[in-house]
């Protein structure tokens, strides 16, 4: 599942999260925002209980795309640890994002 998260969530769902977190920051009038959260459902249900999978949408969350520096659209941003250790930006392939993220897992595996 992915949750969409309000600047007011952010930082207890993200920042303080005890697994990886995937964020995805885009707007709903954006076609490659919309292909990209179709690859993102089908991953968050393949990946559930080791990622958490959360969308920002920047025409409501401003502040949050501003304070990581996020453009163009979309962009992912991976968390671990409370701090951001992954930047993808524009379209990404259901391959490319699950090699990102197997790499992220069993980082977050070695490290418990």
């Amino acid at each position: 599942m992915v949750t969409e998260l309000t600047q007011q969530d952010f930082d207890r769902v993200v920042l303080k999260s005890d697994i990886p977190v995937f964020v995805c920051f885009s707007t709903s009038p954006c076609g490659s925002c919309f292909a990209l959260c179709l690859v993102v459902a089908d991953l968050a249900e393949e990946y559930s209980e080791r990622v958490k999978f959360v969308k920002i949408n920047v025409e409501k969350e401003p502040k949050l795309a501003d304070r990581y520096k996020i453009r163009p659209l979309p962009a992912v941003l991976l968390f671990h640890h409370g701090k951001p250790v992954k930047e993808m930006g524009g379209f990404r392939s259901k391959a490319s994002i699950r090699k990102t993220l197997d790499a992220l897992v069993a980082e977050n595996a070695c490290s418990l």
